[in-house]
């Protein structure tokens, strides 16, 4: 009953909230005026919309097949690429300020004088971010189903009502307020469990009781190659992803960026330990015999730890914890595709469509987005954290290349913009069916895509110098 009477008080917190911060225009939808003030709130909700469900189930479940090897490349990867991401995000802010660009395919077509690329781009992550919410969609579904005893239909049908109600009220604003306050509850929960977990293990003796296979850093189950690379294409996203850029976007001035640097990457590091340590660890509380239904399933353990270590009550923190994962995640991908469709395609093809009817069509596009993903999540065969970081990566190679060298490199050209795009996403669709399944298909994409950036660059004229920035 606990857990659902905060559940209650948490959705209408957060319509409340949504309702307080509505926006009537659509550049005030999308990237709230660019009025953000707060580095704490750009922060954490970089965080809170990067970590998904996938994260909290996916994540930590994953540990259970894959060993310490997804700890430590995991945790490793995630904190380099948070402060990598954090060091450029000042500069990323300046170019979209410069070009005054609502969107990553905007902002990329304006770099490189594009109008074909941005097309190419925003058709890219229409396509990918419905497949990545499909992945979140498996994930929020089956924490209701675990924590609250409903079927999984049931729901996914409570993750689709929340998530347009939400989405259509308030735009980025709402999902960037809305997503500071998720990530808070999200780190309260994964200190919650990787606490709760570490205490019913006898402190830290509890690594000295994980068999010496889980511990190996050559793989239990899943193989060092693909954990590195599953990794690795994971994490990459925080530096590339449209969902987390835009909140760099919304900023005031340069020095909220700046200064949101340093809670981005702090609250990402506590997170990443917490959660995924936590498949590997479980190996030294529970038997194999309980463990046993969650080896083909490692996307169930993160729900049996909540009711299995934390007293009541303080698992309906860990529900919320989840739950805030999935919703923070959802609406911002579900905003970006959005206005990927709309503000990058419609307005190419009908540049006369005024700002108030573009509005409206990106609120019930978003809600056709919704249903039409947690559809296809109805039958997911696939684990939650391979699904996420194939989907994921195509999009962070797509806009990694481009974006980067768009940064640091004047060079570079619209041909090798709209070369790198196909390079990347050809190289990475086509070595997921054919290629080899130990080398991560992210890390074929990169390569392919940054050659064709290059090539196609150099092959070309060179373009109009880019006046500098401060």
């Amino acid at each position: 009953m606990i857990n659902q009477v905060l559940l209650v008080l948490y959705i209408l917190g957060i319509l409340l909230l949504s309702l307080k911060l509505r926006q009537g225009t659509f550049s005030g939808f999308v990237v709230s005026d660019r009025n953000v003030m707060h580095p704490a709130v750009i922060g954490i909700a970089y965080m809170a919309a990067y970590f998904s469900a996938a994260s909290f189930l996916g994540g930590g479940g994953y540990g259970l097949i894959a060993g310490l090897p997804w700890v430590i490349w995991g945790v490793f990867f995630h904190v380099a690429f948070a402060c990598l991401a954090f060091i450029i995000a000042p500069k990323i802010w300046m170019f979209s300020q410069k070009y005054d660009a609502k969107t990553v395919p905007q902002l990329l077509e304006r770099r490189y004088d594009s109008q074909g690329g941005k097309v190419l781009l925003a058709g890219i992550m229409l396509l990918m971010y419905t497949i990545y919410l499909v992945a979140i969609f498996k994930g929020c579904a089956n924490l209701f189903q675990g924590l609250l005893g409903i079927t999984y239909v049931q729901g996914l049908l409570i993750a689709v009502a929340i998530v347009a109600l939400y989405y259509v009220i308030g735009g980025l604003p709402a999902i960037i307020w809305i997503s500071f306050l998720q990530g808070l509850i999200m780190l309260v929960g994964a200190v919650l469990l990787y606490t709760g977990l570490i205490s019913s293990g006898g402190g830290l003796a509890i690594w000295d009781m994980v068999p010496a296979d889980i511990l190996s850093m050559t793989g239990a189950a899943v193989p060092w190659q693909k954990t590195f690379g599953m990794a690795f294409a994971i994490s990459l996203g925080l530096l590339a992803l449209p969902d987390l850029l835009i909140m760099l976007f919304s900023a005031k001035d340069k020095r909220v960026v700046r200064f949101a640097g340093i809670y981005g990457p702090i609250s990402i590091t506590i997170y990443a330990i917490c959660i995924f340590s936590l498949g590997v660890m479980v190996h030294g509380v529970f038997s194999s015999e309980q463990l046993a239904p969650f080896m083909t399933n490692p996307d169930g353990l993160i729900p049996f730890l909540a009711t299995s270590l934390l007293p009541r009550g303080f698992d309906s923190i860990v529900l919320l914890a989840a739950i805030s994962a999935a919703m923070s995640t959802m609406s911002a991908i579900v905003l970006v595709t959005t206005t990927a469709l709309t503000s990058d395609i419609l307005r190419y093809l009908r540049p006369a469509t005024p700002d108030d009817k573009v509005l409206r069509i990106t609120r019930v596009v978003g809600v056709i987005i919704i249903i039409v993903s947690a559809f296809f999540a109805m039958d997911v065969p696939q684990m939650i954290v391979p699904l996420v970081s194939v989907s994921m990566g195509v999009i962070a190679c797509c806009v990694f290349i481009p974006l980067i060298f768009g940064l640091y490199w004047d060079r570079g050209t619209s041909i090798g913009f709209v070369a790198s795009l196909v390079a990347s996403f050809g190289s990475v669709v086509l070595w997921q069916f054919f290629g080899n399944p130990l080398i991560h298909p992210v890390f074929i994409g990169l390569i392919c895509g940054t050659v064709a950036y290059l090539g196609g660059s150099l092959a070309s004229p060179r373009p109009a110098p880019v006046a500098e920035m401060e």
